[in-house]
C-alpha cells in the first residue's frame, strides 16, 4: 500500500532539520476527488480491481497536495450519504444527476479509513454536503488569519473566493482560483454570486434559473442593480423584454440563491487541533 504521506528526516550534523509551516489549512473535497479519479479508470474491467487503484490514486494524490501546500493542517470532507436541507426544500435538486456506482458508494469508509491511516482526518455530517462544511472551515479559518487551500473542481466556491485568505485548487488542471480569476470568468464580484446564479441558474445541481436569462443578460441586469431584491424592487429600470422574463420570478429567484448559497455557519464540531498535520521536510 502506498503511504499517504512519508515523514522524510533529515540530519545535518546530528541535528533533524523541519520545515516551519505557516499555519494553512487544505480543504479537500472529497467525492470530488474520487468520483473523478475513479472516472478516469473506466477501461478497468475488474471492478474490485478498479477500486483498489481509485484507493492508490487518492492516496497518491494527496501526497502531491500535501507537498506542493505543506499544509500545517488537513481534512478530507465528504458529503452526507442520504438527503440533505437542499432537498428537503427543493426536492428536485440534483434530480437525474448520474449516481455514483454502489460498488463505490460501499467503499467510501475504506477510502476514509486509509486517509486517517496515513494523516489526514475525514468527516461527514448527516444531511449536509461537503461544499458547505468546506465553506464554513474556510471561513473560520480567514477569519483566523489562516489561509485556506480548498481542493476541488466545483464552481461554487468560487462565491467564497473575496476573502484573499480562501484560494480554490484544481488538481487535475492544476489551476489555482482567487478573486481576481472569479470576477474575471463571472463579470460580477464574488460576493453577487448568488444573485447572479439565481437568475442564470445552475444546471449541473437542477437549479433553475429565469426563463431566457442567460449569462449576458443576467450581466447586463446587475450592472443596474446588485441583487435579487433590488432587482425586483424597480423592475422599470430594464428593457420591456428583460422585464418580461422577470416579471413573476421573485420567489424563485429568492429560493435559488438559497439554493446555491454555501452556509458558512454549521457546527462542524471538530478543533483546529484535531487537524493539524505533520510538516516536515528539508529546510
Amino acid at each position: 500500500m502506498l503511504l499517504f504521506y512519508i515523514i522524510k528526516v533529515i540530519t545535518h550534523y546530528g541535528k533533524i532539520n523541519k520545515v516551519i509551516c505557516a499555519k494553512k489549512i487544505l480543504l479537500i473535497d472529497g467525492l470530488n476527488l474520487i468520483r473523478r479519479l475513479y472516472a478516469a479508470l473506466e477501461s478497468e474491467q475488474d471492478i474490485k480491481r478498479r477500486i483498489e487503484r481509485t484507493q492508490s490514486a487518492s492516496i497518491d494524490a494527496l501526497a502531491r497536495l500535501t507537498k506542493q501546500f505543506l499544509p500545517s493542517h488537513a481534512i478530507v470532507v465528504f458529503d452526507s450519504s442520504g438527503k440533505t436541507w437542499r432537498h428537503e426544500v427543493f426536492p428536485e435538486y440534483k434530480l437525474g444527476r448520474v449516481p455514483m456506482d454502489d460498488v463505490l458508494l460501499d467503499a467510501l469508509p475504506k477510502f476514509a479509513e486509509l486517509f486517517r491511516f496515513n494523516g489526514i482526518v475525514s468527516i461527514r455530517l448527516t444531511g449536509l454536503e461537503a461544499d458547505d462544511i468546506i465553506a464554513t472551515l474556510a471561513v473560520k479559518a480567514a477569519e483566523n488569519s489562516i489561509k485556506s487551500y480548498i481542493i476541488s473542481t466545483d464552481k461554487g466556491f468560487s462565491q467564497l473566493l473575496s476573502d484573499e485568505n480562501i484560494l480554490q485548487y484544481d488538481c487535475f488542471s492544476k489551476i489555482g482560483y482567487d478573486r481576481i480569476w472569479a470576477e474575471e470568468k463571472y463579470g460580477v464580484l464574488c460576493d453577487q454570486l448568488g444573485d447572479y446564479w439565481a437568475l442564470v441558474g445552475d444546471t449541473t445541481n437542477r437549479i433553475p434559473g429565469v426563463m431566457g436569462i442567460g449569462p449576458k443578460t443576467a450581466l447586463a441586469i446587475m450592472q443596474k442593480a446588485t441583487n435579487i431584491e433590488s432587482i425586483y424592487n424597480d423592475l422599470s429600470r430594464f428593457t420591456d423584454k428583460q422585464q418580461q422574463k422577470l416579471s413573476g420570478h421573485y420567489e424563485q429567484c429568492l429560493l435559488s440563491r438559497r439554493l446555491v448559497t454555501l452556509k458558512t455557519d454549521i457546527e462542524v464540531g471538530v478543533r483546529l487541533s484535531q487537524l493539524v498535520y505533520p510538516c516536515v521536510g528539508r529546510e
